[in-house]
């Protein structure tokens, strides 16, 4: 049994705390066998912090006293580095530190303070065993950082806990929605405890609330809506374990961190050496020199007659699918690149739009039913340049528009293989971008498409390794492509932004369905996460048969563009052909990247996380450097051998099959487990 509290607490008033964990445990109406009371973001005395050693001890016997798990975190001294810093602590039910954990990230979510982080080091995220499962923590601003939970999860983290404190701003629902991503990207629970007040400066200011259980699977969660003490979630560690056992969206198996190995790396030894402030004062100016070398780096990469806004077009059409058994190909596509341009033409004739987005597929179709081989998708590839990328550029001439999109491609280099690719051509219709989808249905063997993680080391070879993260540099901003579920997978688009990435194309074709919302959720986070636009084209319907009447009903639109703030800015919430016009305001997104509580990018250390994935966790690059017509991935094959090498390692948990008794007797302490005080 897991119980939140909201009550805030103070290092030097632990009577208090003992009275709250007393009025805590009321709230289990059977004791179970373990009970952990999580503790929101402590206060202290800033001028009379007390030592690690003592605070840890202090609490330990509290926790021993009411025989529970005992988690939160707090200024203290700490013991690792004699200054003052931010420290989570998980102690057991006699006393003992089972879990120790530094903040990594300065405190800029609160204005500063005068403590030391770990910021640069290697992360230290131990994980402790409880029979809750287990136990990793990420304290206050570092949930923000996905990389951070990460490492916890191949650490072997079950359950993330978030001692936090929160504010009312702009960017508050989007915090929220980014703990509740890292749920469903780490295929974990993340339980998060705030405060609904806090003592400022002798004055105690009630201040909004973000306590809640976030559930792996995005559909299920338990959030505290108003002031009340306790929140007693639903948890099941063992439906947990049984998802994880699955192969299908279990991001921590089929993430490739080998792919993004390489460029952490370099990204790490492109970090400052200096020392890092330990006070306020030195924070904030540390902070503000970091967002000038962003912003001056950011401007000279761009042109000189780059535009501070402009209006862009996503285009939601409607594509006839070629199937495996279409006599002819070419005609289809033709008609649906004909169809594609004349519902864009009509929105690309005001002179505000600068900027024309088409969704995935659009061309082509998603390679039709049955069982499909890389010979099969070539029949509906194209090549860029080529054809059909021509009839765009000469569009893009004729309107004075920039063109995205995607589709399936082939490459002379890579014979027998088909990428599914995103292309940008600039306003006098040169190719200037092309993408390969990092992470495609390819791993279930349902697509045999190529992704660059299955061919690596060829593919760099004849690319380099910049070529699967590119960034163009346009009038436009730096604008950047991802394709479909790539946006699921956190570490595509920091890549991106890393490199300079402002303005990112999601060319998708999400289908409709119960596990949309996810999704969505993913989708903007990312904005919020990377400071960045997400401008998300989708189709408004398809038609199966070519020759149908009507439309299906698998892609149902909802194409969205979603601001830096991770807000939403407009969807086109209807299906059907859309032309459906946004706006890029590159200067206000400037603006608030220069805002030291928003910009996250600034405070992203790779050091902290390179070594995670250099061990090349999830699925091994290489996969498919053989036959390209002998698809290794055919029935789960490579993600189950992940699965089975994650249960030998330890990283994954085998689920327990309960018997009738301990089901019956397990809703028995669940019974309660809904009450509010």
């Amino acid at each position: 049994m897991i119980i939140i509290t909201q009550e805030r607490w103070h290092t030097n008033q632990l009577p208090q705390l003992d009275s709250l964990l007393t009025a805590a445990l009321t709230e289990a109406v059977v004791r179970p066998d373990a009970v952990m009371v999580l503790l929101p973001l402590g206060e202290s005395a800033w001028e009379a912090l007390q030592s690690e050693a003592d605070l840890l001890a202090a609490l330990g016997r509290l926790a021993k006293q009411h025989g529970v798990f005992l988690a939160g975190a707090a200024p203290m001294i700490a013991s690792h580095s004699e200054r003052a810093q931010t420290v989570g602590f998980l102690l057991g039910p006699e006393g003992e530190t089972a879990l120790r954990c530094a903040k990594i990230s300065p405190d800029y979510l609160d204005g500063f303070s005068d403590s030391a982080c770990e910021l640069g080091k290697q992360a230290n995220l131990p994980v402790a065993e409880t029979p809750l499962g287990r136990v990793g923590m990420l304290v206050n601003e570092d949930i923000f950082f996905s990389h951070y939970a990460r490492v916890l999860v191949y650490e072997g983290a079950e359950l993330i806990l978030n001692p936090s404190r929160e504010k009312r701003d702009y960017m508050f629902e989007s915090r929220q929605r980014s703990r509740a991503t890292r749920a469903y990207e780490s295929s974990a629970y993340v339980a998060v405890a705030t405060p609904r007040q806090i003592d400022k400066r002798g004055f105690i200011a009630n201040i909004p609330t973000a306590s809640a259980m976030y559930c792996f699977d995005d559909e299920h969660f338990d959030r505290a809506e108003h002031d009340e003490s306790f929140l007693v979630p639903q948890y099941d560690i063992n439906r947990l374990r049984r998802k994880r056992s699955g192969v299908f969206f279990n991001e921590p198996v089929f993430l490739r961190t080998g792919v993004y190995a390489q460029g952490i790396k370099r990204l790490a030894g492109q970090q400052s050496t200096e020392p890092l402030p330990t006070t306020r004062a030195g924070w904030i100016q540390e902070a503000q020199r970091r967002i000038r070398e962003q912003a001056t780096a950011n401007a000279r990469a761009l042109p000189a007659n780059s535009l501070d806004e402009y209006q862009a077009v996503l285009v939601q059409g409607e594509f006839r699918v070629i199937q495996q058994t279409s006599p002819d190909p070419a005609s289809i596509l033709q008609k649906n690149l004909d169809e594609a341009i004349g519902l864009a033409a009509r929105n690309a004739a005001d002179p505000n739009i600068k900027l024309v987005c088409f969704s995935e597929f659009f061309m082509t179709g998603s390679g039709g039913a049955g069982s499909r081989t890389p010979a099969t998708l070539e029949r509906i590839a194209v090549t860029y340049p080529g054809p059909e990328l021509d009839r765009l550029s000469e569009f893009a001439v004729e309107k004075g528009v920039y063109v995205a999109g995607s589709s399936f491609e082939k490459d002379p280099k890579f014979p027998g293989r088909v990428f599914n690719s995103a292309f940008i051509l600039n306003d006098s219709g040169d190719l200037i971008h092309r993408y390969r989808k990092i992470h495609c249905a390819d791993i279930w063997g349902v697509l045999p498409d190529t992704t660059p993680g299955s061919v690596f080391s060829e593919y760099v070879d004849t690319y380099g390794y910049d070529y699967l993260f590119p960034v163009a540099n346009t009038p436009l901003g730096r604008l950047a492509t991802m394709v479909c579920f790539d946006h699921t997978v956190p570490e595509t688009a920091r890549m991106l932004t890393q490199l300079g990435a402002e303005v990112i194309i999601h060319c998708t074709s999400d289908p409709h369905g119960a596990g949309r919302r996810p999704w969505e959720e993913c989708r903007m986070t990312r904005a919020f996460d990377n400071s960045a636009y997400i401008l998300a084209p989708r189709p408004g319907g398809e038609y199966f048969d070519p020759e149908a009447a009507h439309p299906g009903t698998f892609l149902r639109g909802y194409t969205r563009i979603i601001n830096f703030d991770g807000r939403l800015q407009g969807e086109a919430d209807t299906s059907g052909k859309v032309g459906f016009n946004v706006q890029v305001d590159l200067t206000a997104l400037r603006r608030h990247r220069a805002n030291t509580a928003a910009n996250m990018l600034i405070w992203d250390d790779p050091r902290a996380y390179a070594h995670i994935y250099d061990k090349g966790f999830g699925l091994p690059n290489d996969i498919w450097a053989g036959d390209p017509a002998d698809n290794p991935y055919v029935g789960f094959k490579q993600m189950l051998k992940v699965l089975e090498r994650y249960y030998a390692d330890g990283i994954y948990v085998p689920a327990k099959v309960k018997t009738y008794n301990e089901l019956a007797d397990e809703k028995t302490h669940m019974d309660g487990e809904f009450v509010s005080m």
